[in-house]
């Protein structure tokens, strides 16, 4: 069960995705299709860019920061990589949108997790 904060958070990436020229592909908002999971999580939004590179995004709430769902989503979607054609080996890059008030806290996580040197490269954190 997802709350409307999920929902507002999800719908707010799905736009800044699209203001940034990716494609949605699949989001769990409006009318898209609900993705399917990659390697052992459902992310909330799977985008492309003009040069087929695969985006993931994840909406989280302050109350989901410290479950090990979430941990293990940080993980293996931040560690991600092309599998095949001319970007073949590149990092996905891993977009996490929080309200504002808790971005620290999710960095905080990131951190605990061995995460913080990939925040600003590989791992891009969006405030509502």
């Amino acid at each position: 069960m997802t709350s409307q904060e999920h929902h507002n958070l999800v719908d707010a990436l799905v736009k800044a995705f699209i203001a940034e020229g990716f494609s949605i592909e699949t989001a769990d908002s409006g009318t898209y299709t609900r993705p399917s999971a990659i390697g052992r999580h459902e992310p909330d939004i799977v985008a492309r860019t003009s040069n087929g590179l695969i985006i993931i995004g994840e909406a989280k709430t302050a109350d989901d920061f410290y479950s090990e769902k979430s941990k293990g989503q940080f993980i293996d979607f931040s560690s991600r990589v092309m599998s095949s054609g001319v970007l073949q080996g590149q990092p996905v890059p891993f977009h996490i949108i929080v309200k504002k008030d808790v971005a620290t806290d999710l960095r905080s996580v990131l951190q605990s997790l061995g995460l913080g040197n990939k925040i600003g490269s590989v791992i891009t954190i969006w405030t509502l």
